[in-house]
């Protein structure tokens, strides 16, 4: 429907009655009354300005008991979602790329959108991924017509009396049926092998006519990509998407390990397909990395292929080193066709890293130490370092702390955190113990920032692996991080802090329960003195009345910093 049409609604009652119908999504619109006799009735509900992207209309036909004919009251509920037509707010998008395309060179994709009215600046973003990718978590093409103009979650509840009404000496208790545990399957293909084909365009402004063009380029990669767009200008948005199959004319396929230690030996096998290539002899050659041997046998120099065929070779292969092994296929023809893939076997070593502490007294007044091969003598020395800190504290070894602390290997919410602020001081430290300062650190630090942002839901909360809430230490703890690094000048946005800074307040303003969540309480508390936005009353209150109730040093500390903030010197010192 489109706004100021009449919209028929259609009731067929099992029984005559008084209808109610109520119109509205979030919000209640509009109610209409009506006598609908047993055979049915129609009503027209004019379409309103107001509607957005549509309402739901509820019809409720009630019928009085009547004693004479031991009739009990009845009443009949129907619900039905009108859909307005968002016209000139839904974009027609179209891509063109090509049906089909090689790997290593470059993929085009023309967009044009069609609505766009005169003068108003359209922008398009184009994402092309493979669809083994995205089949690994379900995901769906992002659908901005859907959610704008789609069926929303019905915002009113039905309150009556009516159950009241019913005699319930003959009824039969109900049953819930729920269950099932299907949400968290997701997956639903392997993992790509192969080098990720997963690009973005970011906006991009359309010309006068509509159109742009994104280009892409593929590397290494057989499969099929999809590609996907979505348009908006400022009071109307589009998408579309169109599937590109990428190959060589000849695809080589190979099964390899995941990996080898070095002396393991193994076999790749290797299924070679002519797809669109032409029939006849192949000149075939193996390159390999010096991490890799393919043993003293000799390779076949070439292959015999027919059209849409698949042929098999086996290829022997040993460890010899630690290193990023890599092996090259090349196929040939005579008429110019040639297909290049390289694979990729990490060559590890079968032991684990061990890291060796030493702590060595020096003398006063002309004492060594010695620094040579002999420390390694024992280990491998590919990718084997020594590192060397003086100080007056053995069990607080600076360097190495400093050295290990950016090579943190995991990224949630807390482990970022934990891993970047930290970094915020060691510039400073690493000058007061002689070390040269970090001149890449800044940039570390920011991206840190950036990623712990993208975790933040919409009401200031963090998850841990994306937006998410319901964890009030965390919170406290990234919003801990972000304050730091705005002091020391930071690029950290006003509004993502002021959000954080909001889910505090609100937080503790709920969560009363200094006996089990008092930790999380405090630190809370803290960040918000730290930043201006703590309630006063508050730390007095618990410091006058509920300390004993911390039961953490750390807690208390906490709170004595937070008076200490706002100049209460006598409470957070008592």
């Amino acid at each position: 429907y489109a706004a100021g049409e009449v919209a028929k609604l259609k009731v067929s009652p099992h029984f005559a009655g008084e209808l109610l119908v109520t119109i509205g999504a979030d919000k209640l619109l509009k109610t209409v009354t009506a006598s609908v006799p047993a055979g049915g009735s129609t009503i027209d509900i004019p379409v309103g300005d107001d509607w957005g992207a549509g309402a739901y209309v509820t019809a409720t036909l009630f019928r009085p008991g009547d004693a004479q004919e031991t009739r009990m009251p009845a009443r009949a509920i129907g619900i039905k979602w009108l859909k307005v037509d968002p016209g000139s707010k839904k974009l027609a998008v179209s891509l063109t790329p090509p049906d089909k395309t090689m790997p290593r060179q470059q993929l085009s994709i023309p967009v044009s959108v069609a609505g766009v009215q005169p003068g108003a600046n359209a922008y398009v973003m184009v994402a092309a991924v493979d669809v083994g990718i995205l089949n690994l978590t379900n995901y769906k093409v992002p659908d901005p017509e859907t959610w704008f103009f789609g069926q929303r979650m019905l915002g009113l509840e039905v309150r009556d009396l009516y159950g009241r009404l019913i005699d319930g000496s003959l009824g039969t208790t109900g049953k819930l049926r729920s269950g099932g545990d299907g949400a968290n399957i997701q997956s639903q293909g392997s993992p790509p092998t192969e080098k990720l084909v997963a690009f973005f365009s970011g906006p991009v402004q359309l010309d006068a006519d509509g159109k742009a063009r994104v280009d892409f380029e593929i590397p290494q990669f057989n499969g099929t990509v999809r590609v996907m767009a979505v348009a908006w200008t400022e009071d109307g948005v589009g998408h579309a998407q169109s599937d590109v199959i990428v190959r060589d004319p000849v695809v080589i396929t190979a099964g390899l390990p995941r990996f080898l230690a070095p002396g393991d030996s193994a076999v790749m096998r290797l299924d070679v397909t002519d797809a669109d290539g032409p029939e006849g002899d192949y000149a075939l050659s193996i390159d390999k990395s010096g991490d890799l041997s393919t043993g003293s046998a000799a390779l076949p120099e070439k292959l015999t292929l027919a059209k849409g065929k698949r042929q098999t070779l086996t290829v022997p292969l040993i460890a010899e080193t630690p290193g990023n092994a890599w092996i090259t296929i090349k196929l040939a023809h005579a008429d110019g066709t040639a297909v290049e893939q390289t694979l990729y076997v990490p060559v590890r070593p079968a032991q684990l890293p061990v890291t060796t502490r030493m702590v060595v007294d020096l003398k006063g007044n002309g004492g060594s130490l010695r620094v040579d091969k002999e420390l390694l003598a024992a280990s491998l020395l590919d990718g084997a370092s020594v590192s060397v800190g003086v100080s007056q504290a053995a069990a607080f070894d600076v360097p190495s702390l400093l050295m290990t602390l950016d090579r943190y290997p995991y990224g949630c919410a807390e482990q970022t955190t934990s891993r970047a602020m930290p970094l915020l001081y060691v510039n400073e430290m690493a000058s007061g113990i002689g070390l040269a300062s970090d001149t890449d650190l800044h940039g570390r630090i920011q991206d840190a920032i950036y990623k712990v942002l993208s975790y933040q839901a919409s009401a200031g909360s963090f998850g841990l692996w994306g937006p998410g809430s319901g964890d009030l230490w965390l919170d406290a703890y990234v919003t801990d991080f972000l304050t730091r690094a705005r002091e020391q000048k930071y690029d950290v946005p006003v509004l993502a802090m002021n959000q954080a800074l909001s889910n505090l307040q609100n937080a503790i303003g709920y969560d009363q329960d200094v006996k089990d969540r008092g930790s999380e309480i405090a630190y809370a508390l803290y960040v918000l003195a730290r930043n201006k936005k703590a309630s006063i009353g508050d730390l007095r209150y618990y410091a006058d009345t509920q300390l004993e109730a911390f039961t953490s040093p750390m807690a208390v500390a906490q709170l004595a910093a937070g008076l200490a903030l706002y100049g209460d010197t006598q409470r957070s010192e008592a």
